[in-house]
């Protein structure tokens, strides 16, 4: 056989970082050889062709589509009144796959041959890795199936949440295997630890379709307790006022567990003003966190101003005021910011926000003219570093940061 694959590309990669798929032929003599690399994406009509002469070590063909492919995939936070406990994370992930064919001169005409090898259907979802990471990347590792059982991993580094009983937040779990997701489990706990009661809410997504494999679950308080999906146990409100914690873990038919556990503990409301952030992790799922501590608005302000300097002249000459203005503010932009400060925090914890303050997706939850629970978009976390905590060393640590929110204000021009 002409073509041989000599590194396969893995069946669920992150999409900001490199994709290569290796191929090696035994035609590379041939005149003006190239390997011709075709990628075509679900929904996405044609496709993109990369043609790439052999590598000069070996002669092999290599390709990274990732910079293409990322054009195709985005973040999805969904709407703030979703009522559904399991919906789709929308192009989030994509499916995908590789041909690659060769080209060589035949009576002087470049000539792609017949021939050739492809990568079957792959995925690749809104996720970013540090380079340690990708490089132990098991995809496998993080499926909820059976064959994973309680071991198969939520998208986050976070299983310990604070939440408060009006709070939106979800969970978003990978799989290879969409019909063995068949309900969510939750179990809520009074204050003693003792057993409230147990909810199960079905799954009625399409295992069929590709999205099922990328899928965001209504963790939250206020999300369960309005979720239209079918409870097959249990009644709505999930989470009342005598839950002081809760579980949520996902299960197949046959009542066995695909996923670990990620628990949720109720948070009393503080003497601050509350500010609850929803955050693109490394995943490219959204975490959530609410920050407790002294936390200030503030206002920055940029003018522009010119100068007066004309006579007011009247019928009776030049006439002069004391409301006169010979500096005069035609311009000013408002942008509105917010300094946040967390409550203490645990190593891990402060590991896993460091996710926060390099996410380009965040938006801050607040209560609108409705009273319903909305997002306002964050620009940006003001700041360029994060600093690494330890109990054993630091003890008590907090983390302090201040956002700039996605909208700027304009006064009156004059």
């Amino acid at each position: 056989m002409a073509l041989t694959e000599k590194t396969a590309l893995a069946d669920y990669l992150p999409v900001y970082n490199s994709m290569e798929w290796c191929v090696d032929s035994t035609n590379v003599s041939n005149t003006n050889f190239k390997y011709v690399f075709r990628v075509t994406i679900e929904g996405v009509g044609g496709y993109k062709e990369y043609q790439v002469v052999p590598s000069d070590t070996l002669d092999y063909g290599i390709v990274d589509v990732h910079n293409y492919i990322q054009t195709f995939i985005t973040p999805y936070i969904g709407e703030h009144d979703d009522t559904l406990t399991f919906n789709y994370s929308i192009f989030t992930l994509r499916q995908y796959s590789v041909t690659c064919y060769e080209m060589w001169d035949i009576a002087g005409v470049p000539t792609v041959s017949q021939e050739s090898i492809t990568t079957g259907n792959l995925y690749c979802f809104q996720g970013s890795f540090d380079y340690s990471f990708w490089f132990d990347w098991t995809p496998a590792d993080y499926y909820t199936n059976l064959a994973n059982g309680s071991s198969g991993q939520w998208l986050t580094d976070n299983l310990d949440n604070f939440v408060g009983i009006g709070d939106l937040g979800w969970s978003y779990y990978l799989t290879d295997a969409p019909s063995e997701v068949d309900y969510l489990e939750v179990k809520t706990y009074d204050s003693a630890g003792a057993l409230i009661d147990t909810f199960n809410i079905s799954n009625a997504l399409n295992p069929a379709l590709s999205n099922s494999r990328y899928v965001k679950v209504g963790t939250s308080p206020e999300v369960l307790n309005n979720t239209t999906d079918t409870l097959t146990l249990g009644s709505l409100p999930i989470v009342t006022s005598s839950v002081a914690s809760y579980t949520c873990q996902l299960f197949d038919s046959s009542v066995a567990a695909v996923s670990e556990l990620i628990n949720f503990t109720i948070k009393e409301p503080c003497r601050y003003q509350e500010y609850r952030l929803h955050f693109e992790n490394k995943y490219g799922a959204f975490d959530s966190y609410t920050f407790t501590g002294r936390n200030q608005k503030t206002t920055s302000m940029q003018r522009t101003s010119y100068k007066s300097s004309a006579y007011p002249i009247v019928t009776a000459g030049i006439e002069r005021k004391h409301k006169d203005k010979s500096n005069v503010s035609n311009w000013t932009k408002r942008t509105e910011k917010i300094k946040l400060s967390s409550d203490y925090l645990t190593t891990a914890e402060n590991t896993w926000l460091e996710q926060l303050l390099y996410s380009n997706e965040i938006y801050l939850e607040f209560t609108d003219g409705s009273g319903a629970q909305n997002f306002k978009s964050v620009h940006k976390v003001t700041g360029t570093s994060w600093l690494e905590k330890e109990t054993s060393i630091d003890k008590l640590f907090k983390l302090e940061i201040e956002i700039e929110l996605g909208h700027e204000a304009y006064s009156q021009r004059k």
